[in-house]
C-alpha cells in the first residue's frame, strides 16, 4: 500500500496550470444552491486509488466539522471540467464559504493523504484567516493528474 501511495505521490498541480490560469467557479456553476456558511464539494474519482484513501476525509466532515449532509457535494473531474473550473488531480476538495470558492486542492498532504496531515482541519474551524482564494497545488500529496481519460 504504502509503494502504491508512492508511485501516485507528487505535487498536485505540477504543470501550474493554476498559476498561469486561475479558475473562478460558483456553487451554481455546479448545479447547487447558492447558500451560507460551508459547502464542501468533493471530487473523488474511483479510477484514481488515490480517491479510496482520501474517501477517509469526505466520511468525517459530518462528525469532525460539523458539515451536514446537506452542505456536501459530490462531483466528478469531469464536472468540473464542463463548468470550465480547471482542476490538475484528483482527489480533491473544494471549500465554498458564504457561496465563494476559499479553498481548492488535496484533502492533506504526504502519500497516504492522513486526516492528520489536513489542511481543512484549521480552515473550517476558522482558526486561519485565508486572505482569499487559495489554491493548493504546490503541495505534494497522493494524486492522479486529471487527463482525458478522467475528464
Amino acid at each position: 500500500m504504502f509503494k502504491f501511495g508512492l508511485n501516485q505521490y507528487g505535487e498536485f498541480d505540477p504543470n501550474q496550470q493554476w498559476t498561469t490560469q486561475p479558475p473562478v467557479l460558483s456553487l451554481t456553476e455546479l448545479g447547487l444552491v447558492n447558500n451560507t456558511g460551508w459547502h464542501v464539494v468533493h471530487v473523488l474519482e474511483s479510477q484514481c486509488g488515490c480517491s479510496r484513501l482520501a474517501r477517509e476525509h469526505a466520511d468525517v466532515f459530518s462528525e469532525r466539522y460539523q458539515i451536514t449532509a446537506q452542505q456536501q457535494s459530490y462531483r466528478s473531474a469531469a464536472e468540473l471540467a464542463a463548468a470550465n473550473f480547471v482542476l490538475p488531480a484528483v482527489p480533491a476538495v473544494l471549500l465554498f464559504d458564504d457561496g465563494q470558492l476559499v479553498y481548492a486542492g488535496p484533502y492533506a498532504s504526504g502519500p497516504m493523504c492522513s486526516t492528520s496531515d489536513s489542511f481543512l482541519t484549521s480552515i473550517l474551524a476558522r482558526s486561519v484567516q485565508l486572505p482569499g482564494l487559495w489554491l493548493n497545488g504546490e503541495v505534494k500529496a497522493c494524486r492522479c493528474l486529471v487527463t482525458p481519460s478522467i475528464k
